[in-house]
């Protein structure tokens, strides 16, 4: 009887604590876990209001956190998804489709190859037809312009993988009223006389030549193989302009095992354990570039999807370009040695932007086509035909026509360019007339010393850089004396920097000044040292009467100089501290 207690006891126990576990996972995580692949949007607990009880939800809200939220949450998934694909071949992962013999696919690949991607785009064939016409039109005129300029604009498409491997798709039934985009653009392109390299049939040539996938059996993306692509795309870069690019060396293969962009597709499952029985294995190599005297390294920007990331991961581009950029998707922009700074395409001039690079590659692939450009050709014609200033007296006039806001207005702008009178027909008539200033922006850029010089005149005249170059360039354009060479001016900014950066110091020295500044920055949305540096400005321009000396409202605005640096005498800077 006793026994039988301490066995009853015992479970009891044991079932306590799996039903508490959870609960305990949930509200300590004590147990660190693999969180689950792929894009989650958080779920904000609810807050228990009157209004929100009554009208229940609060209760439908709270559910869904719970769902969202319950302790042992990622392995209970895994271990059902597993089930799902060991017993029925299955998964609920919306961005993945099932092929034959344990092959994945991206539903658009499948959708493409079988001919029902098109009108997932375009509202019919005879539209996508006409659209696509217009972003073949407007890729010319956009190549037209920036070569003239010395910029030269490409594009090139990456291998779609299901045209590389069909056989391997899931069963479906072609759509033979549509047609594919990759082949009407690559068609339309031809006839136009726009450059262009398409690696599908290359790579379907070379695929019954190797023992490894192109692109592996449970990605979307190809990974080694991008160092081939990405070698015949610097040649042809190089044929385009006849000069010649830094040469990709590739060492001896050797396998590796899958990992990383090779399962992609994989991750998205969401499994328990890996898939298994793959078809061949991943290759790699060691990657080197060769250049020597006769070789340039040139400036290049690339817009388009993710496919380029295969090329940057294993080609050591900053060996082959001077800068390179990557404008993902014409969304967001990703620059610095490894893409680690990144840019809101619509808080950029691309005007400017475009001007500033040696070639320009428009990066896709088949089933990303049937949405043309992603805006980039419409968008390079409005700013590379249209200046500025008409840009935003269009909008406005559009905005009051339509009695929509400026920003619709600028959308529909930007989604139909051909609403400009100027860019009716097809004959190319016209040129921004920001393309000159831009391009003396180009070269002052280069110049470290004319760059700091703007900066310090830009606290002179409470401008950030952006505006001192555009001024500067207008003076330049219009012959009058250019803010680098005002010497006096240029060392009482720095003076007057070097007063910034003191007040700073005694401003976080002191607590009363700093529970203020803190709270202006909360008030802002700014950071601490932001808003600090603000009010340190702020007190300097007043302490000098510089606060109505605005390069908005006078450029060329008379500086107040305190009498020592009035003098073209100028004192060495250091005895001026």
């Amino acid at each position: 009887m006793k026994g039988k207690s301490s066995y009853d006891k015992l479970l009891f126990v044991i079932l306590m604590t799996l039903l508490f576990m959870p609960m305990l996972q949930a509200w300590l995580q004590w147990i660190p876990l693999k969180p689950l692949n792929g894009v989650t949007i958080e779920t904000e607990r609810p807050q228990l209001s009157m209004e929100s009880y009554r009208s229940g939800d609060y209760g439908k809200r709270l559910e869904q956190y719970l769902g969202e939220h319950y302790g042992f949450r990622e392995p209970t998934i895994r271990l059902y998804n597993q089930y799902l694909w060991t017993c029925y071949r299955k998964t609920y992962a919306k961005d993945v489709a099932i092929g034959k013999q344990g092959w994945l696919y991206y539903p658009q690949s499948v959708s493409d190859y079988y001919g029902t991607e098109l009108l997932r785009w375009q509202p019919s064939v005879e539209a996508a037809q006409h659209n696509f016409d217009l972003e073949v039109k407007y890729m010319n005129w956009a190549r037209t312009i920036l070569k003239e300029n010395g910029v030269e604009l490409l594009a090139f498409m990456a291998p779609e993988k299901g045209f590389l491997y069909p056989e391997y798709l899931p069963d479906g039934e072609r759509d033979t009223t549509t047609f594919n985009a990759r082949e009407y653009f690559e068609q339309r392109f031809a006839e136009t006389g726009f450059p262009c390299i398409e690696m599908t049939r290359w790579f379907q040539q070379k695929k019954d030549t190797v023992d490894y996938p192109l692109i592996p059996q449970t990605g979307a993306h190809w990974v080694f193989p991008a160092v081939y692509a990405a070698d015949s795309l610097f040649r042809f870069m190089g044929d385009l302009k006849g000069e010649k690019l830094p040469a990709i060396k590739i060492g001896e293969l050797h396998q590796v095992s899958n990992h990383g962009m090779d399962n992609d597709l994989e991750h998205l499952l969401n499994l328990t354990f890996p898939i298994r029985h793959r078809f061949g294995y991943s290759p790699r190599a060691d990657v080197s570039v060769e250049r020597d005297s006769t070789m340039v390294k040139p400036k290049v920007l690339f817009i388009g999807n993710s496919f380029f990331w295969g090329i940057s991961s294993f080609v050591p581009l900053d060996e082959v370009f001077e800068n390179v950029e990557f404008w993902y998707y014409f969304s967001t922009a990703y620059s610095g040695k490894n893409f680690e700074h990144t840019e809101s395409i619509n808080q950029m001039n691309v005007l400017e932007r475009l001007l500033d690079f040696d070639y320009v590659v428009w990066f896709t692939t088949g089933n990303q086509m049937y949405k043309g450009t992603s805006g980039f050709a419409k968008s390079a014609v409005l700013n590379l035909c249209i200046e500025e200033s008409k840009l935003k007296a269009y909008i406005r006039h559009i905005a009051d026509e339509q009695s929509v806001t400026t920003w619709q207005a600028k959308t529909m702008l930007f989604e139909h360019p051909e609403m400009l009178p100027e860019l009716r027909g097809d004959s190319l008539t016209v040129r921004s007339g920001d393309i000159p200033y831009d391009q003396i922006i180009k070269d002052i850029r280069k110049d470290s010393v004319w760059v700091a010089a703007l900066e310090a005149q830009g606290f002179l005249r409470t401008a950030t850089l952006k505006m001192m170059l555009r001024a500067e360039a207008a003076h330049i354009m219009e012959g009058k004396p250019l803010y680098r060479d005002q010497q006096a001016e240029i060392r009482f900014a720095q003076f007057c920097q070097q007063e910034v950066e003191a007040l700073m110091s005694k401003m976080r020295n002191t607590p009363s000044t700093m529970e203020v500044v803190e709270q202006q920055a909360i008030e802002k949305g700014q950071t601490l040292e932001k808003t600090l540096r603000g009010n340190a400005e702020w007190l300097i321009r007043r302490k000098y009467k510089l606060h109505d000396c605005k390069l908005l409202d006078n450029p060329d605005a008379e500086i107040p100089l305190p009498p020592e640096f009035q003098t073209e005498e100028l004192l060495n800077f250091a005895t001026l501290k």
